[in-house]
């Protein structure tokens, strides 16, 4: 018999580890869940509007003239710094 069934215990020491990680994953992923339906998809348009807001800020905040809002959504999934060689300027 093992030591741990004379003790009326069904597990051993290391089973309490892996039932403690279990808990923490469910706890994170009720939170995830949780977050989800407080805040709901908030999507690429929310990150697309933060972004304008931030350009128009630092612009005015630098004295930089005004620059056209990019309202093409192809357009927008390119990062910043790659669009002019998407758009066939390849000048650094």
């Amino acid at each position: 018999m093992c030591a741990n069934q004379e003790k009326g215990s069904s597990y051993t020491p290391h089973m309490t580890g892996a039932a403690l990680s279990i808990l923490v994953m469910g706890v994170s992923l009720l939170a995830i869940i949780i977050a989800y339906i407080l805040f709901g998809y908030m999507g690429p348009k929310f990150s697309e509007n933060l972004m304008q807001v931030q350009q128009a800020t630092l612009r005015k905040g630098y004295d930089l003239p005004p620059k056209p809002i990019i309202t093409n959504d192809t357009l927008l999934l390119i990062p910043p710094s790659l669009r002019n060689l998407a758009e066939g300027n390849h000048t650094p």
